[in-house]
């Protein structure tokens, strides 16, 4: 008793602006089925509210028993749709959890339960582990620019055999669709090897890393000039000055005609140096532009594909990728 007294003791309280700043907020957990590629999958979708009417950012993750299954990024609606297609036949009860953010208290939702189909063709299911990570479903990327890496490995069900190819995308594209969208602006990932064979019933492992890009601001008004300025001016100006200097030369009619000619090429030379500069301040006055890896949390699917020209089957599944 004295020991657990004293651990209290030491414990840092809650400082109450600490403990009243951050809305509270509720979670929601949401499945349906559907049918991708001749069999039934199921669709996860975490909705998070706020008592402040705010959307709520960060991630979501999925758990079964406490164990961390698969995670995904809060769009602009506060809502996530997480993939994990890996779960095993039986009766199961999920939980999304939301870790909070800056001005929102974390929460979890109810359990729901789920009965997945595992029946008809030979299939697969696909598990990912980040390397270094306690959380499986979370890739921590300190600063742009650094790499992550995870492990993806496909475990082969009913007998099944063949070749796989593995692949990585943004979120879904469409709700309940195997693959995803674009990936965020300078992010790539690469697998070795990116097709598996399987031959028998064990299990296959690939190596993928996610690259992220350093991001780099252009700042406007840089020294450097862009090599577009139009030769006409300078040609039209050699032009007029020796024309101006032969007016004096020239008879009377004729100096009428030159100068007609002169006023001519120098609206001309107006109208040229008027569109130059334009240019230059365009260029000179526009905005920074950045480009790179912005900071942030985002999701990736990682997806695994078999087809032997008839039919197609796919398992993917979703995890977080915070960007700090």
């Amino acid at each position: 008793m004295g020991l657990v007294a004293g651990l209290a003791a030491n414990a840092a309280p809650l400082l109450p602006d600490e403990a009243i700043s951050r809305a509270a907020t509720h979670t929601a957990l949401a499945t349906q089925t559907q049918e991708i590629g001749g069999r039934e999958v199921i669709v996860y979708t975490a909705q998070v509210g706020s008592d402040d009417g705010k959307p709520a950012t960060g991630a979501v993750t999925m758990t079964e028993n406490g164990r961390v299954l698969a995670g995904a990024a809060l769009d602009s609606a506060g809502k996530a749709e997480i993939r994990y297609d890996a779960l095993p036949a039986g009766d199961h009860t999920l939980t999304a959890m939301y870790g909070g953010d800056l001005s929102h208290a974390a929460s979890q939702s109810e359990g729901v339960k789920v009965h997945p189909d595992t029946s008809g063709a030979p299939a697969f299911t696909l598990g990912i582990d980040v390397v270094g990570s306690s959380t499986p479903a979370t890739m921590t990327v300190a600063v742009p620019g650094e790499t992550g890496y995870l492990n993806a490995t496909v475990t082969p069900n009913n007998g099944f055999t063949g070749f796989l190819s593995l692949s990585c995308s943004g979120p879904s594209a469409t709700s309940g669709a195997p693959g995803g969208s674009a990936l965020p602006v300078g992010v790539s990932c690469t697998f070795t090897p990116v097709n598996l064979e399987i031959i028998s019933s064990a299990a296959v492992t690939a190596n993928m890393s996610l690259q992220t890009t350093a991001g780099q601001q252009n700042v406007a008004g840089s020294d450097r000039q862009p090599r577009t300025e139009s030769r006409a001016p300078k040609l039209a100006l050699a032009w007029l000055l020796p024309g101006i200097l032969g007016l004096g030369f020239l008879g009377r009619k004729r100096k009428l005609f030159a100068r007609g000619a002169l006023l001519a090429l120098v609206a001309a030379v107006g109208v040229l140096g008027t569109s130059s500069c334009a240019a230059r301040y365009k260029y000179l006055n526009h905005g920074p532009t950045f480009t790179g890896t912005l900071p942030g949390t985002y999701t990736i699917t990682i997806t695994a594909q078999t087809s032997d020209g008839v039919t197609a089957s796919a398992q993917s599944q979703t995890l977080t990728l915070v960007v700090k």
